[in-house]
């Protein structure tokens, strides 16, 4: 089984390799804005220099020592190397240039040259002369050399501002880090209050992307409560019940003055025992209701139609009708027995109290899925109705009819997150709604 990791710890160690890729992003694109910017003020500056040169070239008229002299001046002024072509084809270059290099860049064409890159290497401008000038072309070169130097230092404080941003980016990340998951630490220590009982649920109030886990989780405790609730409830019941059904019937048999048992006291252990089979199978599926499951689904119309089938024969002159819109393989968020236990107690009292027909009715509403049963009988009395609707409250389960089948319901739909609503049919019988909301 793979170990899992923390989520903090996760967080950060993919926050450490983003926030190192966004470093070197910057880093390399930070560098290649710096080379455009140098590129396009050198080209500004050397087009500036290759201006003034050729103005005070045109302006004085000089002859070619001259302009060898100015070529010189410039050199030492600048730190350039220079070349000027003439129309008459001759070249007049500075000191600093060898004869290599200067037959490179009489081939170049006009605009930004680079002779040869590297150490050595040479980076210029080239301009062409008007057409009535003596010159052809002015070109200003400047040492790569010095410029690659000029790099590094622009590299290197850019590497320590990049070092700096990267430091500032982990803070701010592992900051984001820590309050994003701070939440985490109180939903932990919900759990250990919750583990040694100085709470009942946890705090509702967390983060959007833990809301429903946490309602879910506190919906599974209040499930968890009510089965335990109710299976303590029906085993007092049952042993207050076979306690009194066997004192009694111990009460006739141990009689020895009148033994054998008369046929009145057989009669009344036999209903008396009939009367605990009943009671026993009545509390048993009480406590077989299981609530809402988690990955639980069930067909509501296949079982309709299961239940109606049973029905039919245990009420072979009634009715049963089902009304729907649904298709067959219709599936509902629920447990198969709850549901089944659900509409075989609603047909079961329709039938037990109707005249001629039973009409059930399975639809799906924008809040969940609705089932209606209405029969032709002679109803039942809001007194009634009103008690088996109350949550946590039970009719008298010794009374015949109603109470026993629409307490189990009552039940389900408590451990469902329904809801029942009793009236009266169109017939003037019974109508019992039942609304069983979308899971959250």
């Amino acid at each position: 089984m793979t170990t899992q990791k923390s989520i903090r710890k996760t967080a950060l160690q993919y926050g450490i390799i983003f926030s190192l890729l966004y470093f070197l992003l910057i880093f390399f694109s930070h560098t290649y804005v710096i080379e455009q910017l140098s590129n396009e003020s050198r080209k500004h500056r050397l087009d500036k220099e290759v201006e003034s040169l050729q103005a005070i070239i045109e302006n004085e008229a000089p002859a070619p020592d001259e302009i060898s002299s100015m070529i010189y001046r410039f050199q030492l002024l600048l730190e350039h190397a220079l070349i000027v072509e003439m129309k008459d084809g001759s070249i007049i270059a500075s000191s600093n240039i060898d004869q290599t290099k200067l037959r490179m860049v009489s081939e170049k064409p006009a605009g930004f040259v680079e002779i040869p890159p590297g150490a050595d290497g040479l980076l210029g401008l080239k301009r062409d002369v008007r057409i009535d000038s003596p010159l052809s072309s002015i070109t200003i070169l400047e040492m790569e050399s010095g410029l690659a130097e000029r790099s590094v230092w622009a590299h290197l404080t850019l590497l320590a501002a990049s070092a700096l941003l990267l430091v500032v980016l982990m803070a701010l990340v592992g900051a984001t880090t820590y309050l994003a998951l701070k939440p985490i630490g109180h939903i932990k220590d919900d759990m250990r209050r919750l583990q040694s009982g100085k709470q009942r649920r946890l705090n509702p109030n967390a983060p959007e992307e833990f809301s429903p886990l946490i309602k879910q989780f506190n919906n599974l405790l209040e499930l968890a409560s009510r089965r335990l609730d109710r299976h303590r409830r029906v085993n007092s019941d049952l042993s207050h019940m076979v306690k009194t059904s066997i004192s009694a019937n111990l009460a006739i048999l141990s009689d020895t003055d009148s033994l054998p048992p008369s046929r009145d006291d057989i009669e009344f252990m036999i209903s008396n025992l009939r009367d605990l089979s009943r009671s026993l199978n009545y509390r048993m599926s009480k406590a077989d209701i299981s609530g809402r499951q988690m990955g639980q689904t069930c067909l509501p119309i296949e079982i309709a139609d299961n239940v109606i089938s049973v029905m039919e024969k245990i009420f072979p002159d009634r009715s049963f009708r089902i009304k729907t819109s649904l298709p067959n393989e219709f599936s509902w968020p629920m447990e198969r027995q709850d549901l089944s236990e659900l509409l075989g107690n609603l047909l079961e009292n329709g039938g037990k109290w109707s005249q001629t027909a039973v009409d059930v009715s399975i639809s799906q509403t924008a809040s969940g899925l609705t089932i209606k049963v209405a029969d032709d009988g002679p109803g039942i009395s809001p007194e009634a109705a009103s008690k088996v609707v109350d949550r946590g409250s039970r009719l008298d389960e010794t009374v015949p009819g109603f109470g026993l089948g629409l307490s189990i319901v009552s039940e389900i739909l408590e451990d469902n997150f329904g809801q029942m609503d009793i009236g009266s049919s169109e017939t003037g019988g019974a109508r019992i709604t039942v609304m069983l909301p979308f899971p959250e």
